[in-house]
Order: structure tokens, then C-alpha cells, then sequence
């Protein structure tokens, strides 16, 4: 007799749209798949995705009663072994293996989901029964909660991996700003206004127990869905039918039920003014938030989400233009948020709000979590720099003023009828479905995983049906025919979204105002928690012994026995995404460029990106840098007469100015995406790599191609730098600064730029340094203050020269990424022809005639790390901070790319860059997951996240730890692992170890090259670093990593890792921490700096 399949099939197969023309014939969307357990109702839901990458999500419904946090710190628990799989570690060891970094998992107000991404269907196949038995079946036990979740020490200093994230997290001013608006929004009694993460006084008081019935509660296996995302086999079905069905059996522990959404009370404040620990007070924010439809009514979710874009997308958009586009404005940014939850949630972040100066706040931290804090009180004081030119700045944080100017601007829009454009929806709403389209092309898994997420949710906590018929996925399965319906719209549609949802509907508001002294305040009170638990301690030695024993019984310990029955995928059978690539030296240069990149790639969505050396911008220009790239593509253009103006056929007769809120609707109606920036993974203030190059980037839909280039090459032409814009964009840029001022990590990796990128001699100076927030901030008030004044010309007269320079470069890269079946020659042509029409009217000169078809590649690297005769140590204390950071760098050049000179093979077959995968494979190996660097930090619960990092591109390794409730014990940890592997390296690196870290790497290069956007950056970097294609920087990758020996990486840790066990190699470290806190001299020699010290005159 057959046995009863152990899955069975729920329903029908259906797709989820891709959005756009099918790649493949018969293809249509991406085909999912239900199955449910035959006893129960747990469920796995397979969908095809023909990428290289496969995704495991586990979903478990959870919610908090409490803000101890039980769903997070369970989820932590997670990882720590299991009933049938015991060992600590056994887990990631396991997905290391198979082609994964390991697991993760995130928790939310309404859920917890457990990660996976691997790159074999096989290796997904040896790691989901264990996945499932870690997360129904965990240990959990005492001595893990001691180290993952909460201890103090002998001297009652507060630790564990959960603590120091939530220390870093809970006085943050997003986390304050999103916890304060859902106690506003919902009844106390209601899941959505506690803490999921934990607030770390309520952490203090969470007992093992308590967790342990908390899994029990809610982790039956009757309550999972299992959702899988990859280029599934037809053959895959026998995985879920082979799990061992004791594995997911369910003990009936049911957890679906309704959950409480209900209204807040009517006396409760609908406001409230949350003060939060910060550098400086010039700026704060103010948010707000409504009630929206249910999440599972996907078409009026989607008409709000399109609705909200429309809103506050672009710098045209109307609620920019009120508050963010002005000279004075009224916050530097807005952030527009629909979330997911049973009854959503709309929420408008305005951040960078001009903040009056006000004595200092004070926090009680007894307060329960309905509770309201006081207001700040007003005093007298100068007003921020522009703050007396609006009358409205003054008042922004008075009580109901800031939403009076949102309200009467909504009704504005509403009254005005969308500003007189019936149309206006509808534009939008091709936008909106190109991106989406974009999206659903780059990272399907991601989205897909996100709409299912929302039906489970809705189907366990929306319903009062217990039954397997409450269950339903697929509300967004049709989305882009739902953006179609919603297109087609009449204008009053739209009106009455706007105000039922909005205009009468109840708003709440939270305003976060800053405050340079509530950061001592709560270090303050954190000490004298530190006395009270010291006091506790009966004996202190056993105290100290039962965290030791804590931390032994909690160490990854996986044995050999063990080890050798984890199965490990053939390496070879990775796949990867299709393409191919070429490079063309051009016999007569397009503009700057004198070769082009072609690589083509399964897309609907064209890129454009043109790269142009900065070499010739003069040390005087570049502090501007900044401030050009970000007016360049949201100014006035200035178009002179003969040209082609956006669909007109005819030239233009006369010079024509084009207000830059036209610009901006324009390229966001012809292009997904457009960028104006100095290096590589730019954020305003840091270049990321490769600073000695402009970039201007488009991504378009190929059927506006043309279109979207004319309007990247007259923007860069002819951009014309007004007053307005100026002051507008300065001063919204000295807000950001604000920001980045707030965010350790940030700060952290700015003084680490700053202080290791040594001058060059009879060179210009780094960009990095010259757009450092330490030089941008004196550089943007004396910019705004010239305005001020009167001489907008001299600021005018500098970026026009970076204009002219550019725009006349040479030596620079055009990059087209096509799709496949794409016209090569007709996209050169295209640009090309715009290039060349709009040049000629400009008369620019170009700065230095390029040797034609002289190749730029490989783009020349330079060194940077400052040679130091004795280690560099900084101290940082900063007011904003409860969790501590540190960055610790020295010089190491050790990659080696091919010689043009050469025969590729024969060079390859020297393995010259042996030494930079072997020190690669080392730094990997000791910081994965549940790793040796794991074990000695985050396994005491010293930091939340620790690891090393080699900067190929400036020349330097790095250690890094953030939130951080012990950096100086971290800092020795790390240290003391480094020394003792001299003496057991044997215990650390073995065959296993070597082969378990060889699989996740080969992970990672596959998941660099996962997507179209991915692979084109991936070959656009093979020929920077001088090879001919991504395939032969892959072969390069793979055959160093293949020939990597045990005796290689020993070599390596003699050379180069050993140096972070000497406290007195010529290293540079900052340690940024909380205020007050004093760093043990076996640390070695600081020096102790403000933050404000760091920033420089211009």
C-alpha cells in the first residue's frame, strides 16, 4: 500500500506577471506552485524564476504582547542548534557548504522569516530539512540566552548580541519616529505598538522561559509557510515529500487568529513630540501616518502607493515643491512609506526639518509604551543659517503647525484638480509600471517573496476562519494588470482616493526634535544600571564563572564525525546569467570617450552610462563636486537655438529655458532610473571606489532609448545653475550632513577615508577628502552664504567651469547594456548623433585631444594609505551613539590582475594573485557566520557585527565591528584570536574549513552577477581591473580560489593578518562609542577627539 504523499497540491498553478515582453516563448510570468501538508496547514509555495540564484523564506506569523521583544530574540535563539541537529553552528557550517554565506532572518510587527540564498537546487535540497528542524525544533536553551540574548558581567555591564543591537537601534531617531507613530495610530492593546526587536529595559527583565513558550505558542508547524523561489526542476516536488515527517509534524498549536487593529482611544493624543539624542540641533523631522485599506485589497493598496509617488517622487512632485524645493526649505527630504501590515499603514517622513534652537529635552525612561513625552521647551536663540527668510521655519515644531501646511497643501492639490493635468495618473502610472517591470527584472524573488509575505499575514491573523480555506497567496499576482485598470482611471478616482484616505481621514504626526544632551543623559542612566547590577552580584566570582561556562556551552563546536557527513554541491554546476560583452576601441572619439563597452544581457530595460575622468577638475574646483552632482540633473536647462527639443521635430529658432521641474518629470517619464555622480556606489559625501571618474547613467525602456538620451545629453550640456536651485540644493545637502552626523557607522567610515587617503605630491588632491562631510559642511555654508549675499555668480562661475571640463573631457568610457537582441549599431548611433548635434552648439573645447583607439583600461589604481611609523588611534565620544563602532585599517596591496602584455593562460597559470584570494579565503573563513570571529565577539555578546574586509581598490584590509555594547573587549577578542592561531591553526583552518569557505565565495561572485544590473556592473569592472570580460575575471577568480592550499593561507596570516594581533603595527583605528566612556590603556595610546574637531575651515 502507497504511503499518503506527505504534500499534497493546493489548488491550481498560477503566475505572477513579469511586466513585460516574454523572453522566452510561452513564457508568460513566473509559475507558482502550493502544496500543503496532508494533516495540517502548512504550506510550501514553489515559484520558477529562471535566475541563478535560489531563495528559501520561512515564514512564521508572530506578534508581541510585551516589548521584551520574544519574537527577535527567539528568532536569534533559532540558530543555535536543534532536536535532530544539536551542534552550534551545524546550520551555516552546512550552508556554507552548500553555496550560500549562511542564513539569516529578519522580524516584523506581524512576522519572523528565516533566509536562505544558495546557488544550486541541490545544495537547497540538503539544506531545507535542517532549516526546518532548527526553527521547529530548537534547543533553546539557558546558557544560549545568556550569551545571544542578555547578561551583565562582574562589573554589571549589559551584553549580549540582541542588547547591543537594540542598544544601537532603540534611541535612534527612525526607530523612535516608527514605534511613537504606531501608538498613535492603533489601541494600546494592539500588537503593532509594542517593540518586536525588544527595548532593552524590558530585554533585562525576558527570561529563557519565556521564549521557550513563545515557540511553542506560535512556531507549530501548522502555522509555516515555506516559500522557495529559483529555476525549479519538475523533480524538486520529491524533496518536500523526502523531509522527515517528524520533522513537520504539528502538535496542533494553532496560532491563526484575528489580531487587534483597533482604533486608538478618542482621548488619546493624536500628536507627539519625541526628543532624540543627536551631534548637533539644527535639524529634527516630523512624520505622519493614516490608517489605509486592508493590505489585502492589492488594487487600493497599489492606488495609494501610486497615489503617494505621485505626491512626493521627483523634486516636481507637489509636495517637494512646498517643502523640500524652496531656498528655505522646509525639510531636506520626504520618504513615503505603504506598509504591509493587516490594515495598512501611509506614513510621510519629512527629514532635515530646520529645528529652533530650544533647551534641552529630558527623556523619562520609566514612561510605559502609551505613555507621552514632555515637549521641548522654547528659549531664545539664533536661528538656523536661512532660518529668518521663512516665516513658517520659526514655528515648524509647534503643535498642529507643520500639518496645517501638509493639509492645506493636499487640499491644494485636491482643489487645483492635480494642478489642472488630467492626465497626470496616468503618466504616473506608466512610471510606475516601468519601475516596477525594472524591478520584477533585477529582483524577482525579492518582490515576489513580498507579496506573498502580505497574503500569509493577512491569511493568519485577517480572518476568523480557522480552516485551510482561509489561506490565499496570489492577491499580486495580476499587479501590472491592476496598474492598467488603475491608469485608466478618471481623474475623480483619484480625487476621492486622496480625500478619503488623506484629506478626511485622521492624521497622527510625531516630531522628532534633536537634542545634544539626551545622549549623556541616557549613558548616564545606563551606568548607574551598571552600579545596580553590580551591587546584585552575590559572588562575583561565580557570577563570572556561570557566563564562562555560558559562553563554552555556546561556541560552535561541530565534530569531525559530524562534519564529514555534510554534503557539499559540485562547484562546477553553478550556473550563471546569460550575456556576452565586448569592448571597441573607437577610431573617432563619442565626446569623451574614446572606447565603448557592449554587453548584452536578457532585458527589456537598456542602460546608458558614460564615465569621464575627473583628473583635469583643479583643487579649487572640487570642493563644488558635490554640489554639481547633485543640481546636475534638476536644473534649468539652457537650450541655444538649433537643437532638438524633447518629441518636437523641428528646431529649436532661439534659445529656450526649460524650468528644471519640467527636467525632472521628463527624464522620470523617459527613464527608470538617472544618476550624476563622482566614483562608484556613490552616496553624496563618499565616492565608495574608483573617485577619479564621473558617472552619468540612465536606465530606460528600450522603446524610449533615444528619447532618454537626448535628455542625459542636453542636461549635461546645457544645465544652467540658478540662484534658486543653488541655495535650495545647498542647503538641503548641510541637512544630510546633519544625518550622516547621527549614524555611527557612517561617521566611522568618513574618518577612515579621511585620515588614510595620504596627498599626492603635484597631483590634485583626493576626491574622497575634498566631498567628506568634515569639508563639506564649511564648503556648503560658504556657499550658501555667497548666495546670500548677493555673489551667486562666483558659485556660478565654478560649476560652470566643472561643467566645461567635463563635458570637454577625454579618456573617458561609453557603456551600453542591450538586450539581447538589440541594434549594436543603432544605440551607438543614437547617442553618438545626440552627442555630436548638442556639442556643436555648445562649443566647448575639449581639454586634451586622446590618442585615438588608446584603450583606458586597465584603469590605473593608485596608493593611498599614508605610511605610518607608529599605530594611529582615534577616540571619538559622540552624544548621538548608545552603541560603540570601530574601523581598524593598514596598507596591503596584494591584487594582482593580468598583464596586457602577456598571454592571459600563461600569467594564469603563475597564479600571481595568489596571495590577495588566499588572504580572501582567510578573512572569509574566520568571520562567516558562526565563525571563529563570530564565536570570539558576537558569541559573548560583545557586538552585534564583526568582520574583516579587503578595500582592493585603495590598498588596505580592514576589521570592523558595529553596534558594539563592549568595543574594547571586542577589539582584544579579535586580537586574541589572531595571536592564537598562530599556535592552533590546526583548530581553525583545516581542509573542511578551506572547501566550506571556497563554496560560499563562489556564492558570492554568483550572486554578484544574479541580475541584468548586476552582470553589466560585473563586466563594466572586469576591464577597469584590466581583464577582457567578466568570464575571464570569473576563470581568473575560480582558477586562484581552486589552487588555494592550506599551507597559502598560513603563508598569508604570517604576511599580513598577523598584524591586527600587534597593538603596535602602524595601523590607523577610530573607535567611535556612547559619551563618557573611557578606553582601557591596554588598548594602547588614544587620542580623544570631538566630532566637531574633525570638520575644517574652507
Amino acid at each position: 500500500m502507497n504511503e499518503q504523499p506527505l504534500f499534497v497540491r493546493d489548488g491550481p498553478d498560477f503566475s505572477y506577471q513579469r511586466g513585460t515582453v516574454a523572453t522566452e516563448e510561452g513564457s508568460e510570468g513566473f509559475r507558482v506552485s502550493v502544496y500543503r501538508h496532508f494533516e495540517s496547514s502548512m504550506r510550501i509555495v514553489l515559484c520558477r524564476i529562471p535566475r541563478p540564484l535560489y531563495s528559501l523564506n520561512i515564514y512564521v506569523p508572530t506578534v508581541s504582547a510585551n516589548d521584551k521583544g520574544l519574537p527577535h530574540t527567539l528568532e536569534h535563539l533559532i540558530f543555535c542548534g536543534s532536536q535532530r541537529y544539536p551542534s552550534r553552528g551545524y546550520l551555516d557550517a552546512l550552508a556554507n557548504c552548500n553555496l550560500s554565506t549562511g542564513t539569516n532572518a529578519w522580524t516584523s510587527d506581524d512576522h519572523t522569516c528565516y533566509t536562505l540564498s544558495t546557488a544550486s537546487e541541490e545544495a537547497l535540497a540538503n539544506v531545507l530539512p535542517v532549516y526546518l528542524d532548527h526553527v521547529l525544533h530548537p534547543l533553546l536553551k539557558d546558557e544560549q540566552f545568556v550569551t545571544e540574548v542578555y547578561h551583565y558581567d562582574t562589573t554589571g555591564k549589559e551584553q549580549g548580541v540582541v542588547f547591543s543591537e537594540m542598544v544601537a537601534r532603540e534611541n535612534g531617531e527612525n526607530d523612535l519616529f516608527g514605534i511613537n507613530l504606531d501608538r498613535l495610530m492603533f489601541a494600546p492593546s494592539s500588537p503593532y505598538t509594542y517593540m518586536s526587536g525588544g527595548q532593552t529595559a524590558d530585554i533585562a527583565e525576558l527570561t529563557n522561559a519565556e521564549i521557550v513558550e513563545y515557540h511553542r505558542k506560535y512556531y507549530d508547524a501548522s502555522n509555516i509557510t515555506v516559500v522557495i523561489t529559483g529555476a525549479l526542476s519538475d523533480e524538486f516536488v520529491d524533496v518536500l515529500q523526502r523531509l522527515p515527517r517528524d520533522i513537520v509534524e504539528s502538535a496542533g498549536h494553532s496560532s491563526r487568529a484575528p489580531i487587534d487593529c483597533s482604533l486608538p482611544p478618542a482621548d488619546q493624543p493624536r500628536s507627539k513630540h519625541v526628543p532624540f539624542p543627536s551631534v548637533d540641533t539644527d535639524t529634527g523631522s516630523v512624520g505622519f501616518g493614516w490608517r489605509g485599506p486592508p493590505s489585502s485589497d492589492a488594487e487600493a493598496v497599489t492606488a495609494f502607493q501610486m497615489l503617494l509617488e505621485y505626491l512626493a517622487d521627483t523634486s516636481s512632485s507637489p509636495l517637494k515643491q512646498r517643502f523640500v524645493e524652496r531656498p528655505s526649505p522646509l525639510a531636506s527630504d520626504i520618504a513615503v512609506e505603504v506598509t504591509g501590515t493587516v490594515p495598512s499603514t501611509v506614513i510621510l517622513h519629512f527629514s532635515g526639518v530646520p529645528h529652533p534652537s530650544s533647551d534641552e529635552p529630558t527623556r523619562d525612561d520609566t514612561d510605559d509604551h502609551a505613555s507621552d513625552n514632555s515637549e521641548d521647551e522654547e528659549s531664545e536663540g539664533e536661528d538656523d543659517d536661512g532660518g529668518d527668510e521663512d516665516p513658517d521655519i520659526p514655528h515648524l515644531f509647534e503643535e498642529g503647525y507643520f500639518e496645517r501646511l501638509l493639509t492645506d497643501e493636499l487640499q491644494r492639490v485636491y482643489d487645483s484638480r492635480f494642478d489642472g493635468d488630467d492626465q497626470a495618473m496616468r503618466k504616473l502610472a506608466e512610471r510606475f509600471r516601468h519601475s516596477l517591470a525594472l524591478d520584477m527584472e533585477n529582483k524577482p524573488d525579492d518582490l515576489i517573496q513580498e507579496m506573498i509575505c502580505i497574503d500569509i499575514v493577512n491569511a493568519h491573523f485577517a480572518t476568523q476562519s480557522q480552516g485551510s480555506s482561509s489561506f490565499s497567496i496570489g492577491s499580486r499576482a495580476n499587479l501590472f494588470d491592476i496598474i492598467d485598470r488603475l491608469a485608466n482611471k478618471p481623474l475623480s478616482f483619484w480625487l476621492d482616493v486622496l480625500k478619503m484616505w488623506m484629506i478626511d481621514a485622521q492624521t497622527y504626526y510625531v516630531a522628532m526634535t534633536p537634542s545634544a544632551t539626551l545622549g549623556p543623559q541616557l549613558e548616564s542612566a545606563r551606568r548607574e544600571v551598571e552600579k545596580r547590577n553590580e551591587a546584585s552580584i552575590v559572588d562575583k566570582v561565580e557570577h563570572a564563572r556561570a557566563i564562562a561556562q555560558a559562553v563554552e556551552t555556546s561556541k560552535v563546536n561541530i565534530p569531525g564525525s559530524v562534519k564529514s557527513t555534510i554534503p557539499m554541491p559540485d562547484l562546477a554546476r553553478v550556473t550563471s546569467l546569460p550575456h556576452s560583452q565586448r569592448l571597441d576601441l573607437l577610431t573617432k572619439t563619442i565626446g569623451p570617450a574614446s572606447a565603448v563597452q557592449l554587453i548584452w544581457f536578457e532585458s527589456e530595460f537598456p542602460e546608458v552610462v558614460l564615465h569621464i575622468p575627473v583628473h583635469e577638475i583643479p583643487n579649487d574646483l572640487r570642493p563644488y563636486m558635490v554640489l554639481f552632482q547633485e543640481l546636475l540633473l534638476c536644473s534649468d536647462l539652457l537650450l541655444p537655438a538649433g537643437v532638438f527639443y524633447d518629441v518636437e521635430e523641428e528646431l529649436t529658432v532661439k534659445e529656450r529655458r526649460i524650468a528644471y521641474t519640467t527636467v525632472v518629470e521628463r527624464l522620470a517619464a523617459v527613464t527608470t532610473s538617472s544618476d550624476a555622480s563622482i566614483g562608484f556606489g556613490n552616496d553624496s559625501f563618499s565616492c565608495s571606489w574608483l573617485e577619479d571618474i564621473f558617472v552619468l547613467a540612465i536606465n530606460t525602456p528600450r522603446e524610449k532609448l533615444r528619447l532618454a538620451v537626448r535628455w542625459l545629453v542636453q542636461a549635461f550640456m546645457f544645465a544652467d545653475f540658478t540662484t534658486e536651485r543653488i541655495l535650495t540644493v545647498a542647503q538641503n545637502l548641510l541637512s544630510e550632513i546633519n544625518d550622516w552626523k547621527r549614524d555611527g557607522d557612517l561617521v566611522a567610515m568618513s574618518v577612515v577615508t579621511y585620515f588614510t587617503a595620504q596627498e599626492r605630491p603635484n597631483q590634485p588632491r583626493w576626491m574622497d577628502k575634498c566631498i567628506s562631510i568634515f569639508e563639506q559642511e564649511s564648503v556648503l555654508k560658504h556657499i550658501i552664504d555667497l548666495v546670500k549675499a548677493g555673489n551667486t555668480d562666483a558659485v556660478v562661475a565654478k560649476l560652470d567651469d566643472i561643467q566645461d571640463l567635463l563635458v570637454g573631457g577625454s579618456g573617458g568610457f561609453l557603456t551600453l547594456g542591450m538586450p539581447t537582441n538589440g541594434d549594436t549599431q543603432s544605440y551607438i548611433a543614437d547617442f553618438t548623433r545626440e552627442w555630436d548635434a548638442n556639442m556643436v552648439k555648445r562649443n566647448t573645447k575639449q581639454v586634451a585631444i586622446p590618442d585615438v583607439g588608446k584603450n583606458p583600461f586597465p584603469y590605473p589604481r593608485s596608493t593611498r594609505f599614508p605610511e605610518l611609523s607608529k599605530p594611529q588611534q582615534l577616540h571619538i565620544p559622540m552624544p548621538s551613539i548608545q552603541a560603540s563602532c570601530v574601523q581598524l585599517a593598514f596598507k596591503c596591496d596584494l591584487y594582482r590582475a593580468p598583464s596586457s602584455d602577456r598571454d592571459f593562460d600563461e600569467e594564469l597559470g603563475e597564479l600571481p594573485a595568489l596571495d590577495y584570494y588566499a588572504l580572501s579565503m582567510l578573512t572569509n573563513l574566520l568571520h562567516r557566520v558562526d565563525g571563529p570571529l563570530y564565536n570570539a565577539i558576537r558569541g559573548k555578546g560583545y557586538a552585534y557585527s564583526t568582520y574583516f574586509v579587503q578595500c582592493v581598490w585603495v590598498d588596505m584590509v580592514m576589521f570592523i565591528c558595529s553596534s558594539a555594547s563592549d568595543a574594547p573587549k571586542a577589539i582584544l577578542e579579535m586580537r586574541q584570536l589572531v595571536a592564537d592561531l598562530d599556535a592552533g591553526w590546526d583548530d581553525y583552518v583545516s581542509d573542511f574549513e578551506i572547501n566550506m569557505t571556497r563554496s560560499s565565495m563562489v556564492f558570492e561572485n554568483t550572486a554578484s552577477q544574479a541580475t541584468p544590473h548586476d552582470m553589466m556592473a560585473s563586466c563594466v569592472t572586469s576591464n577597469i581591473f584590466g581583464f577582457k570580460s567578466a568570464v575571464q575575471s570569473n576563470r581568473w577568480r575560480n582558477t586562484h580560489l581552486s589552487a588555494l592550499k592550506k599551507d597559502d593561507l598560513r603563508r598569508v596570516y604570517d604576511l599580513y593578518l598577523r598584524r591586527f594581533a600587534d597593538p603596535e603595527y602602524p595601523a590607523f583605528t577610530v573607535v567611535l562609542t556612547p559619551p563618557d566612556t573611557v578606553l582601557p590603556d591596554e588598548l594602547g595610546e588614544f587620542e580623544c577627539l570631538t566630532l566637531e574637531s574633525l570638520f575644517k575651515p574652507f
